[in-house]
């Protein structure tokens, strides 16, 4: 069962509350917009102009200023505000310096002693060259990669890593195709601290060497990159796109770029793109933080104020003409590979950029609502017993300020395409010919207000590193920094207002257009296909459509659960601000109330065995179980009825299944806390299993098994079955078998776990003890009397057998796509009452991450992303291992494979350094202390099973002493004693010749 209303964006802006889903082609191209840098694709960074050499001769400290004499004057670009009636925040300050370069500082409390940075250029792929395709996201790998104050990739690396600022962790990079942005999250306020980090910044703007050797030794990586990004989804969205948007620049400008112009590309194509668009003109900082604005103010000026524009600045590029069909354009697009069929009317027009106004805001909403509502329409729909569909959304979008697109959707079940275009087809005319009901209408005011007034509530508590990246991602667009009380004033207002009438004028006038794109993608292409699509369609529109029926809302019907129970037991964990309980149902109770997320509760029953009790013989059933639990919803609600019910309102329960037990999570607020206990405790003694639920599980599983034929995911997933042995839990059944489950199977399994096994309860948040008592008394309390212990496991449901070792193994699946993965496995010491050990296994897993991204990435270029990480049950008895993981390509894997056995062979040999304990402990340690002001650290990790396993308290009280502990002596013995050759499992994931 899912039923959040929470909203969750940090960053207040009129469209966030409404959320529809994202039909296929903006799914894919959304999927590639941003090419990230990764945990391991990170090497060091800055202007050129002069010669390498030329450069090492002004290289500066950055102990010292950057400041200097100021560039010539340019006009910064305007703020929003500037062109708006909406106040910005009155605690952001926004400022300029006379070289155009822009920022913003937002001073924030949450975390404590923590600075978020984002530096934003408004460039992106869209600016680049003909022969300089790819060139904005190499570049955001090359200012990593040697700069004024960083000759090479290690020196920064190790530089950041020693004051506890990790990759990927705290720092990253994306490049889109209107925008580059680089982020810096700082563990602390240390002024050598900040010195680097803007030092690191300004090297990012101007101070990239560029050197021919960095980039042709870089190549191979981006290379890899592209590989690794490669699907046939991509391969799909490029050729949809070429067919909306033939005459578009948007079509030939993917950020990724192109394989020619990767390995070729001279160095003055590089420094070209940099000198013209990584100018202060074009950029814009973004600092949100523990901060005092005026020291941070002048830190800025003092940094970036030398900065210089180049007399000829990169322009804005013609981004060339959007084309709309006359009538219905149909488009067929088919490829083997493909998981699933998908049917689409689309609209494409030119954008027109509007200033973010009370008006503009306002007026978005119709159209907004009006999607809303026809993706609920879509969702019954596709519930119906035999429904040609799974799933639809109604969709607008816009792309770079450039691009506005529509789009009514659905996914379609057992290639049914042609029975799937009435549904469409009719839903569309449906809303267009008959607009909307006075109570869906209802529903949607209901979640926005309701979004709107939740983030007032958790302003104080928003977190710095989501804030910026918001405002970062959002500088493009153009939106004014409100508050969230600005927001809810607008909101209320407009909500206030909008009638069914608006929504069906604005839903019609924004689809008035000479045509329309159809598009049908599949992976099995049917003989005609095309007249095929145009006929159905053509027959469908002949059908008359009725309006929409208006449903009858009913009272939620689970608030009596019987006599109120007891305290049995109550004690108070003074120094983790934790009281537990023991109810006279012999519930457990964990209660921490936090002041980390204003207005956010969190919630976790964990109850039974989970996958230790397993039906024999019955692969995937944990998978099967969790879908038909939560797509039941309950005897009384079905899922639809549910988001009806409980429009506007904060609850949520949502059933996992993991190895050694059930857990029934959600998240609430103190005004929701009764109705959210009333729902969990309805999901575990009154659950649906409704047929609907299986129909939809159904209709997923082609796509399942597709998915896991033509990707990775099925040799991944081969490849966790062997490890565990074979153990049926972790391997996959035959489509016939999981076609074959039934709801019964779940009952026969669930119930009685559901009825009276060993149940613990955490909440932690924004609560009282005193004011949730009450309601956790007349709810889980008033539930019949559980089993006071846990069900003791048996030995062999705890056991599995891992292969023996040393040995090879190949894992294989059908693509066209040339990607492999490399994977070097070591077993360990089980994660089970083993927890110093398994700490110390993670740093000894950091250390060599670190030499596999020095040696596979930085000197041989085979993969953009090679990792390392300890892995471990927390059920099975003695199951642990270490293992390093790489995509490249399959010419280069057995070279990959051979180097981490090398390198961990030679730290089982000579163990670990000094220098790389200190620089993996520094972020980890950093990490662990923003943990403990985290609502899902202390659910999770702590206390979700702490009564019936109290050492858990102990480990979070010795946890960051003991992790500063670690010395390498402890280290290299765990090395010398796992990392041996003898001990090794070399892995290849493979296409199929």
């Amino acid at each position: 069962m899912r039923h959040s209303k929470l909203a969750n964006s940090p960053y207040p802006a009129i469209l966030y509350p409404m959320r529809n889903p994202t039909p296929l082609i903006l799914t894919m191209i959304l999927a590639i917009t941003a090419i990230w840098l990764s945990v391991s694709s990170n090497d060091p960074a800055p202007k050129t102009g002069q010669s390498p050499a030329d450069q090492e001769q002004t290289t500066s400290s950055l102990e010292k200023s950057a400041g200097g004499e100021t560039s010539t004057p340019v006009d910064a670009t305007p703020w929003p505000t500037e062109k708006s009636d909406i106040p910005a925040d009155p605690e952001a300050i926004f400022g300029s310096l006379p070289n155009g370069f822009r920022y913003m500082i937002l001073p924030n409390d949450e975390p404590p002693n923590r600075l978020s940075m984002r530096l934003h250029i408004a460039a992106g792929s869209l600016d680049e060259a003909e022969d300089q395709r790819g060139l904005a996201h190499f570049l955001e790998h090359m200012v990593f990669n040697g700069t004024k104050n960083f000759k090479d990739a290690n020196a920064l690396i190790k530089e950041m890593q020693s004051r506890g600022i990790a990759f990927g962790a705290h720092v990253n990079a994306y490049t889109s195709f209107d925008e580059t942005v680089y982020m810096l999250d700082l563990p602390d306020l240390k002024p050598k601290t900040l010195d680097l980090t803007f030092g690191i910044m300004r090297d990012f703007g101007d101070g990239a060497l560029l050197t021919a050797e960095e980039i042709d030794a870089e190549r191979g990586v981006i290379l890899s990159e592209k590989a690794s990004r490669d699907s046939v989804n991509t391969r799909m969205m490029e050729e949809q796109f070429g067919a909306l948007l033939p005459k578009s620049l948007v079509t030939k400008r993917f950020p990724i770029g192109e394989e020619e112009v990767i390995k070729t590309a001279p160095r003055e194509r590089f420094t070209d793109f940099y000198d013209r668009y990584y100018v202060p003109g074009k950029m814009t900082f973004v600092v949100v933080g523990n901060i005092d604005p005026a020291e941070m103010e002048k830190k800025i000026t003092e940094t970036f104020s030398s900065m210089e524009n180049p007399e000829n600045p990169g322009s804005a590029p013609d981004l060339g003409e959007i084309t709309i069909p006359d009538g219905l354009k149909t488009h067929v697009f088919s490829d083997p590979e493909l998981s699933s069929t998908d049917l689409s009317i689309t609209l494409v027009r030119d954008f027109e950029t509007k200033p973010d106004t009370t008006e503009n805001r306002i007026a978005k909403l119709p159209v907004q609502i009006a999607n809303f509502i026809i993706s609920r329409r879509f969702d019954r729909l596709s519930k119906q017993e035999n429904s040609p569909i799974s799933s639809g959304s109604a969709s607008k979008y816009g792309l770079f300020n450039v691009i506005e697109l529509g789009s009514i959707d659905v996914s379609v079940a057992d290639d049914r395409w042609q029975e799937a275009i009435p549904v469409l087809e009719q839903e569309f005319r449906r809303a267009l010919e008959h607009g909307f009901t006075e109570a869906e209408l209802s529903e949607a005011k209901a979640n926005i207000l309701n979004g709107y007034q939740e983030a007032v509530k958790r302003k104080s508590t928003r977190k710095s590193d989501s804030l910026a990246t918001a405002i970062a991602s959002s500088i493009n667009d153009g939106t004014v920094f409100s508050t969230p009380e600005t927001d809810l004033e607008i909101a209320t207002q407009a909500l206030g207002k909008i009638t069914v009438e608006d929504l069906h004028t604005d839903f019609a006038k924004f689809w008035e257009a000479p045509g329309y794109h159809l598009i049908l993608s599949t992976n099995n292409e049917p003989e005609g296909a095309l007249e095929k699509l145009s006929a159905a369609y053509e027959e469908s529109s002949k059908t008359v459509v009725e309006p929409p029926t208006a449903r009858a809302i009913v009272p939620f019907a689970y608030t009596e659960f019987g006599e109120a129970g007891g305290i049995a037991l109550k004690t108070r964990v003074e120094d983790l601000g934790v009281t537990q309980l023991t109810l006279s149902n012999n519930i457990r109770v964990n209660l921490k109330p936090t002041p980390f997320e204003k207005n956010r509760i969190s919630f976790l029953a964990r109850f039974g065995s989970g996958m230790l009790s397993q039906p024999d013989g019955k692969p995937m059933l944990d998978e099967f179980a969790s879908s038909i639990f939560n797509g039941g919803g309950l005897t009384k609600h079905s899922n639809d009825e549910l988001d009806e019910i409980l429009a506007g309102r904060n609850v949520s329960a949502y059933l996992t299944i993991g190895e050694d037990a059930f857990t029934l999570s959600g998240s609430s607020t103190p005004d929701d806390q009764l109705l959210q206990l009333q729902l969990m405790v309805a999901s575990m003694v009154d659950p649906g299993y409704r047929p609907e639920a299986l129909w939809q599980f159904q209709k997923d599983i082609p796509v399942l098994y597709q998915n896991l034929k033509h990707t990775t995911a099925g040799p991944m997933k081969d490849l966790n079955a062997w490890l565990h042995g074979g153990d049926f839990r972790y391997s996959i059944p035959t489509q016939t078998e999981l076609s074959n489950y039934t709801i019964n199977d779940v009952k026969t399994w669930l119930t009685p776990q559901l009825e009276s096994s060993y149940l613990e309860l955490t909440i932690v948040g924004d609560f009282t003890v005193q004011d949730i008592l009450p309601d956790l008394l007349s709810t889980f309390g008033a539930l019949p009397e559980r089993d006071l212990n846990p069900a003791k496991a048996t030995t062999q449901s705890r056991t599995v057998t891992y292969p023996k070792t040393p040995a090879d193994k190949t894992f294989s699946y059908e693509s066209k796509i040339p990607q492999a993965i490399a994977t070097a496995i070591w077993k360990t010491g089980g994660l089970r009452d083993n927890i110093p050990e398994f700490r110390r296994l993670n740093v000894i897993s950091d250390i060599y991450g670190d030499r596999l991204r020095q040696e596979i990435r930085e000197k041989l270029g085979a993969s953009y992303s090679p990792n390392a990480s300890a892995d471990g049950s927390d059920a099975l008895e003695n199951f642990g291992y270490l293992y390093g993981q790489s995509v490249g390509k399959p010419e280069d894997l057995q070279l990959i494979l051979e180097t981490m056995e090398r390198i961990a062979t030679d730290l089982h040999e000579n163990g670990a350094t000094q220098d790389e304990l200190d620089r993996s402990l520094a972020p980890i340690l950093s990490s662990l202390q923003k943990s403990t002001r985290d609502n899902s650290y202390w659910v999770s990790t702590v206390l979700a099973k702490s009564q019936e396993d109290p050492a858990r308290l102990e480990w979070a009280r010795t946890r960051d002493e003991d992790y500063a502990s670690i010395s390498l002596k402890e280290i290299n013995a765990l090395a010398t004693k796992y990392l041996a050759p003898e001990n090794l499992l070399r892995v290849s994931v493979l296409p199929k010749e």
